[in-house]
């Protein structure tokens, strides 16, 4: 299926044809029964003037096509050999594209329509596994389950994967089914996300959903059970609180993305954050109260986004272990050679903890902003995954490394990582290769008095490794 830019989805028909009761018909000269033709069925879907919407952008909607590339599983008793067999499924694959086309069986022609019973259609949707029907023998009814959601890139062409539709016709007694209308049974919500600024692509788009009532509005899986009759009732919904999207297009100051979510009436906080490529960042909370979605329907969302000043670091430098700040021409950092720190490193991550950070993955940014105490904006720092997210870590069991090439860039996913700008160090009175590089004290002594273990990092490398106990590196802790 193909959505378009334009209009609501619209609910399709399905005309089915086939072979009559009997699956062979009489052949006179031979005086044996010969197999009927394959099985077909005519299905389209015609636009609407229909829109569901929350903003003035009352213009912009969807539509479905059917692609060439379609397909239907439709699930029946059919008949083989004189003999109604199981329920079984049997795709069903359109022969051209538009609002209107011919889906045909091109498997074995010995199989017809069962009178007086009930077809099932599901849209096969392109990526496999998103969308699954089991059917329930006992209970005559199918479990439709949904699934991936979480992983749409949110862009128009991706909805495709995710349109998960269904319909119910019945057969009449000379094995013709009738009419078939197909529903949807998802939603679809347009985020036009507004800033002057919005002139290229944004590298990241990352939402954060508190939900007060109701599912949460990212959506990640949900069940479905749909009755012998036609009729769907809703099961469970699982959602995330998190949804991060890489590489939005945005030009004229808006960046339209989509989200397929499920039908369903809720309430929250709704955190919308975008990264531009030039590491600037826009965001803006939105509270959604009685906030409705139904099968089939579009709601979009006009959201401006305000600039998110740069963070201010203000950057304090010790010896290591020192009780007083860095002072050149001094010498009051801690002597031990075992154990931990007990003054002003006592807090930083231990050098066992910063292997596990390099061992998560690390990311260079050269793009975000940044500013210190003076003012002076600069770029230049790593983002470290979060432990929380980092299996084994507090069990000190996590995959560890003494050093590695950052990545280059942002990761997708920021509300997993924390940020360390390249502090620099103190060398004599002044800092040095602030914005460049960046060296940070662990809690952990090096067996020789005069050193210690700190992280160090740059463009190239991130790595651990002992230094002078006299040098003035900044302050870190376990996040």
């Amino acid at each position: 299926m193909k959505p378009h830019i334009l209009l609501f989805f619209s609910l399709a028909s399905c005309l089915f044809s086939g072979c009559s009761q009997n699956d062979y018909d009489s052949d006179s000269v031979t005086g044996k029964d010969t197999p009927c033709q394959s099985m077909s069925f005519s299905a389209s879907l015609p636009s609407s003037t229909t829109k569901v919407t929350e903003t003035a952008d009352a213009t912009k909607g969807l539509i479905t096509a059917w692609e060439s590339t379609d397909a239907l599983q439709v699930f029946h008793k059919y008949i083989k050999n004189s003999t109604v067999g199981a329920m079984q499924g049997f795709t069903f694959a359109s022969k051209s594209a538009g609002s209107s086309v011919t889906f045909a069986y091109s498997g074995a022609s010995e199989y017809s329509f069962t009178p007086n019973s009930f077809l099932y259609g599901f849209n096969a949707l392109p990526t496999a596994g998103n969308y699954t029907q089991t059917y329930n023998t006992s209970s005559d009814n199918f479990t439709l389950s949904l699934s991936g959601y979480g992983s749409q890139t949110g862009t128009l062409s991706n909805l495709r994967n995710y349109d998960a539709m269904y319909g119910v016709s019945s057969v009449n007694t000379g094995g013709t089914p009738s009419a078939m209308p197909m529903s949807h049974l998802i939603s679809v919500l347009r985020f036009d996300l507004t800033n002057a600024a919005f002139t290229g692509t944004l590298t990241s788009v990352a939402f954060t959903y508190t939900p007060s009532s109701g599912s949460s509005l990212l959506p990640s899986s949900g069940n479905f059970t749909l009755s012998n009759s036609g009729t769907v009732t809703t099961g469970s919904l699982s959602g995330s609180t998190s949804w991060t999207v890489s590489n939005v297009s945005a030009s004229s100051g808006t960046a339209p993305l989509y989200l397929m979510t499920f039908p369903d009436t809720r309430s929250g906080s709704l955190t919308i954050t975008a990264t531009a490529s030039n590491g600037s960042t826009y965001s803006r909370a939105i509270t959604l109260s009685g906030f409705s979605l139904t099968s089939g329907s579009m709601k979009a969302y006009k959201v401006t986004l305000n600039l998110v000043p740069p963070t201010t670091y203000s950057f304090n430098y010790y010896m290591w272990d020192a009780t007083a700040a860095y002072v050149y021409g001094t010498n009051n950092y801690n002597t031990i050679t075992s154990g931990v720190a007990t003054n002003s490193c006592k807090d930083c991550p231990t050098l066992d903890q910063i292997y596990m950070y390099i061992g998560a993955g690390t990311y260079w940014d050269n793009t975000t902003p940044w500013k210190d105490a003076s003012g002076t904006t600069y770029t230049g720092g790593i983002w470290f995954k979060k432990k929380a997210y980092i299996s084994g870590f507090d069990a000190g069991t996590a995959t560890k490394s003494t050093s590695a090439t950052p990545t280059k860039g942002i990761p997708s996913n920021t509300s997993q990582y924390f940020f360390l700008p390249a502090s620099g160090s103190m060398s004599g009175f002044i800092a040095r290769f602030v914005g460049s590089a960046g060296y940070y004290w662990s809690s952990t002594p090096f067996p020789y008095a005069s050193y210690a273990y700190s992280l160090s990092f740059s463009s190239s490398d991130v790595g651990a490794s002992y230094y002078s106990r006299y040098s003035g590196f900044c302050l870190w802790s376990v996040q």
